[in-house]
This record gives C-alpha cells, sequence and structure tokens, in this order.
C-alpha cells in the first residue's frame, strides 16, 4: 500500500472517529438535564415576583401604564429596600463577632423591618392607585392575580 493511500485511510478512520465520538457525546449533553449544553431549569424568576405576575395578567396598554410609573418609584423605593437588606445583613453577620452587642443587632433589625415595611406600604399605596385607573375587567384580573398571589399555598384557587 503506497504512503498517500494510507494518509487517506488514516484521514478517513480520524474523521470517522471524531463525528463518532462527537455524536456519542452531543447526544449525552442534550439528554442530561444537567449537561453543560442544557441548564439545568430553576423556577422562573418572574414568579417570585407576586406584583409582577399580576401585571403580567393585565391588558398590554395597563401594563405598559404600569411600567412608565415604575422608574419614579423604583427611584424612591429602591434605595430603602437596600438599606434594609445592607442592615438585616449586618445585624446577622455580627451575631458571630467576639465583641457581639445584642442591642445593636436588634437596632439594625428593627430599623430594616421599618424600612421594609414603609416600602411595602408605599407598594400597596401604588397598587390601589394604579387600580383605580384600571377597567373593571383589569382591575377583575389584577384583584384576582394579586389574592392568589398572597394565598396561602393551601388555600391558593386552580389558575
Amino acid at each position: 500500500m503506497s504512503t498517500r493511500a494510507l494518509w487517506v485511510a488514516l484521514s478517513i478512520s480520524l474523521a470517522v472517529n471524531l463525528f463518532g465520538v462527537g455524536a456519542f457525546v452531543g447526544s449525552k449533553l442534550s439528554d442530561s438535564p444537567r449537561g453543560m449544553l442544557v441548564p439545568e431549569k430553576g423556577p422562573d424568576p418572574r414568579t417570585r415576583n407576586p406584583v409582577g405576575a399580576a401585571i403580567r395578567e393585565l391588558s398590554p396598554e395597563a401594563q405598559a401604564a404600569w411600567r412608565a410609573r415604575s422608574i419614579e418609584f423604583s427611584t424612591r423605593t429602591a434605595p430603602k429596600m437596600r438599606e434594609a437588606r445592607t442592615l438585616s445583613q449586618a445585624a446577622f453577620r455580627s451575631l458571630g463577632d467576639p465583641e457581639f452587642s445584642p442591642e445593636a443587632a436588634r437596632a439594625n433589625l428593627e430599623r430594616a423591618r421599618a424600612l421594609e415595611f414603609e416600602g411595602r406600604l408605599e407598594m400597596d399605596r401604588r397598587l390601589v392607585a394604579f387600580a383605580e385607573t384600571l377597567s373593571p375587567a383589569d382591575r377583575s384580573r389584577l384583584a384576582e392575580a394579586l389574592a392568589r398571589s398572597r394565598a396561602p399555598r393551601g388555600d391558593r384557587p386552580p389558575r
């Protein structure tokens, strides 16, 4: 057999083997729910936000109106919520400090909860004011979605 024929046969064998190995690995990765090509599915991040989920059930016009008002609300409320998270984290981290101060930890947690309450109260007021602007059909959809998201898990009516 000539050297050229040997190289051709070797190249064909290499191509067939690479194709076979590639097909096998590809099929294993695509079938695996945790494979590199198919990321593991977690919960839809949008379902963690009950207000966002409720707004998505409204008409496109109502959704646009909500989004238009969101920027101003977020710039006012987001800093409070960030400060609340920072205070909570500091309080819980302080539990392990050698000079742990229960009074300081309690004060940080109380301030954090007060800020969270202010943010939630603002959101509730915003939702009621927004509901005033909706059509009866959209207001009904909003009410159902919000009630469903806030009901205990066992008491939630089916969608």
